[in-house]
């Protein structure tokens, strides 16, 4: 194998000489200084694949050669299209190449990409381009294809120059206040350019070593935004820069646990992926107004993951906004959680902004689907006594309860809206319930739900110590989220009474499946219910529940009531318009 390689060397010498001698007898056009670009491009491709396969480090060093050649035919031969086409395949190639190879050999550090001898290394420095993280921040780089996810409905790529990868954020970043929000698996959007000086400065060695035999040429590898940046300089070419804007979304998608939403109902607050958690799925960027996603029963924020997929890859909300997601178990007691939810929101904002100086962390929005409205809209409402009154006859300063279990209640029944959210986006939303919780099927739902048993132990001692003291529907059992979707519900009664102060915007969107003398519903939530009293807007979408927030036109809406908030806080057409240019 080694005379193989070295003869495949040799004949590339031996060409070289040949058309060096031609070169001196006659013009030589771009063209053909390109095609030899692009052979040994190729070749030193072809052998480090070889190399690879026989795991030795020296693959290393023939991928990144082989990215040099096809850079510098691109270089050399700027205007044709076809000499372009050819190097970013063979160049996109090399460059996965190199990265598996450096994996396989331990030269991928924080620092960047070793290449060279172990007597001369040379270290290729990352260098990230519009993204939110510094070079330490990067925990690995995955430029393998994604799996595609059912939940994603399109992908939105775009061919070009350069590999796309999928850069994963250090999860213990301990300079980051905002580190305990980062979800299980944080990736980001990249494009990988291997990028060099102009070609011509190489040292040309005499002897065959491996499959290199030059210096190698200086370079650093970029790490770009494909949503910010949209080409690639190499010389007076500039081909359009590769995306996958979707990869990142698959990427977080496969470290989700399989079985969260169903589990999370089933039995709530039991193991880790069932215990209710604010995520910031990126790295926060000051400026950016957070758009919080809350799901519904039996769910996850794997949910939103089509809706993010669209959002995500349009201008303006990757400029003006980030994406927050709320994962929860929907099988636990509602009220508990809702505040749980609202502790992580004060907390997220206070320690991305503590001296509250960026105006957009008090502009947040709040997107919930179905249960996940209603525990949106306890983020901003004024409950007074009146969640407390729905299920007991006694005040609360009256009902006896030992001092911690008083504080661990309270918090459930008696709190004030964040000041920070001023617009509430409810999909499908069962504000006047759904028949369904009623029926058999409802029932049954509820009674696997299997409470914590410290949820059970404050129900018991509650109801022990104070006789007589609650409604006889909560004195019997602990109410689980499907009895709050009941129709006859005391507690959703009492939420769809209270009303969000002046400085909160709603909208709504209804699905309807089918229709029918009632109005229609989407399967599950009578459009009659998912109506909202003050909303500044509602529209209606032929969509079953589960698909509601999937369909396009909710996600259009979504877009225009995003445009409409940027607006009304300050920003304008204009300020808009700008960050439309990708």
């Amino acid at each position: 194998m080694r005379f193989l390689l070295a003869a495949t060397v040799a004949v590339a010498l031996w060409c070289d000489g040949a058309l060096a001698a031609q070169q001196a007898a006659a013009p030589v056009s771009p063209r053909q200084v390109a095609a030899g670009h692009l052979r040994r491009a190729r070749e030193h491709g072809k052998a480090s694949c070889e190399m690879l396969r026989q795991h030795r480090r020296q693959a290393v060093d023939g991928y990144y050669v082989s990215c040099e050649e096809a850079w510098n035919a691109v270089w050399t031969c700027p205007e044709s299209a076809e000499v372009l086409a050819q190097a970013a395949e063979v160049y996109a190639d090399s460059l996965a190449g190199l990265f598996e190879a450096a994996r396989c050999h331990g030269r991928l550090t924080p620092d960047g990409l070793w290449i060279g001898t172990a007597t001369k290394p040379v270290l290729v420095p990352w260098q990230p381009k519009a993204l939110p993280i510094e070079p330490g921040m990067i925990a690995s780089i995955e430029p393998e294809g994604q799996a595609d996810d059912a939940r994603i409905t399109r992908r939105h790529v775009r061919p070009g120059f350069g590999l796309p990868v999928v850069v994963r954020v250090a999860a213990n970043r301990a300079a980051d206040p905002l580190r305990q929000f980062a979800p299980q698996r944080q990736s980001l959007a990249a494009t990988a350019v291997l990028r060099f000086r102009m070609p011509g400065a190489e040292n040309f060695l005499q002897t065959f070593a491996g499959p290199v035999y030059r210096d190698h040429a200086a370079a650093v590898l970029d790490l770009a935004n494909p949503v910010e940046i949209a080409a690639v300089h190499i010389g007076p070419a500039k081909p359009h820069l590769a995306a996958d804007l979707t990869a990142p979304l698959l990427d977080m998608l496969a470290g989700m646990p399989k079985t969260g939403g169903i589990e999370g109902f089933i039995q709530p607050f039991g193991r880790g992926d069932t215990q209710p958690r604010l995520e910031i799925l990126e790295p926060h960027r000051p400026g950016r107004i957070p758009v919080v996603f809350i799901h519904g029963l039996a769910s996850d924020e794997g949910t939103w993951f089509d809706m993010l997929n669209e959002l995500r890859a349009w201008p303006v909300f990757h400029r003006r906004f980030e994406p927050w997601v709320f994962h929860y178990p929907t099988g636990a007691s509602f009220l508990q959680v809702s505040a749980v939810l609202r502790r992580e929101l004060q907390a997220a904002v206070r320690a991305a902004d503590p001296q509250g100086r960026d105006p957009a962390l008090g502009k947040v929005v709040l997107v919930g689907h179905s249960m996940g409205g209603l525990h949106a809209k306890l983020q901003v409402v004024e409950p007074g006594t009146a969640l407390w009154d729905a299920i007991a006859d006694v005040p609360f300063a009256e009902i006896r309860l030992r001092p911690k279990t008083r504080q661990l209640v309270a918090p459930g029944y008696f709190f004030h809206p964040l000041p920070f959210v001023n617009r509430v986006v409810f999909i499908a939303t069962p504000h006047r319930g759904s028949v369904l919780a009623a029926l058999g099927v409802g029932r049954l739902a509820s009674l696997t739900v299997r409470q914590p048993p410290e949820m059970e132990a404050i129900h018991a001692e509650a109801v022990r110590l104070n006789p007589g003291a609650f409604h006889p529907d909560y004195e019997r059992r602990l109410p689980t989220s499907v009895d709050l979707l009941r129709p006859s519900s005391s507690i959703l009664q009492a939420v769809e009474r209270l009303r969000p102060p002046c400085w909160v915007t709603t909208h709504a969107v209804v699905g309807v499946a089918h229709h029918s003398l009632a109005g229609g519903d989407d399967c599950v939530v009578p459009a009659a219910s998912a109506h909202t009293a003050g909303a500044v807007s509602e529209i209606t979408v032929s969509a079953s529940h589960t698909r509601v927030h999937h369909h396009p036109q909710t996600i259009a809406e979504v877009q225009r009531i995003l445009i409409q908030h940027l607006r009304e806080c300050g920003v304008g057409p204009d300020g808009v318009a700008g960050a439309a240019v990708p």
